[in-house]
């Protein structure tokens, strides 16, 4: 079973009693409002890191606003990643139907083509080009 829900009292409560400083402490209205905001799970996988032992202590001065610090690093990078790997992702299948529309000049409809792509795909087309994929994908 889960651990039970707690208050944003109660889990201000746990990290100071943990030895989280900082915010925490001197601006605890703020606190609050990133942990009602982020969610104290959430932002356990940052300060995981920073927890000294199995009873889940913290290294002495381990502030809360680094901790939250961390998980924006975090979710910078991974906006900053996404947006490259789409890019990728896009340049990747651009040349994919560049080079197989070309290799198939005299079959315009060649992802349907069964000298072209598995029969096996093709049987199962019509699950992947639905209605809502064709509203999902108008150029």
């Amino acid at each position: 079973m889960g651990a039970k829900a707690t208050t944003v009292d109660e889990q201000i409560a746990l990290l100071k009693g943990r030895g989280m400083v900082g915010m925490i402490i001197d601006n605890e209205g703020k606190a609050k409002e990133i942990l009602l905001d982020i969610g104290y799970y959430r932002l356990g996988f940052y300060w995981n890191c920073f927890e000294c032992d199995n009873a889940h202590k913290l290294t002495d001065g381990t502030k809360f606003e680094d901790v939250v610090s961390l998980y924006y690093l975090d979710v910078d990078l991974r906006e900053l990643l996404l947006k490259y790997i789409y890019r990728i992702e896009v340049h990747f299948r651009t040349q994919i139907v560049y080079f197989v529309s070309n290799e198939h000049k005299n079959s315009p409809t060649w992802f349907v083509d069964n000298k072209v792509v598995s029969a096996g795909y093709i049987s199962n087309f019509y699950k992947f080009y639905t209605d809502d994929f064709k509203r999902n994908n108008k150029p």
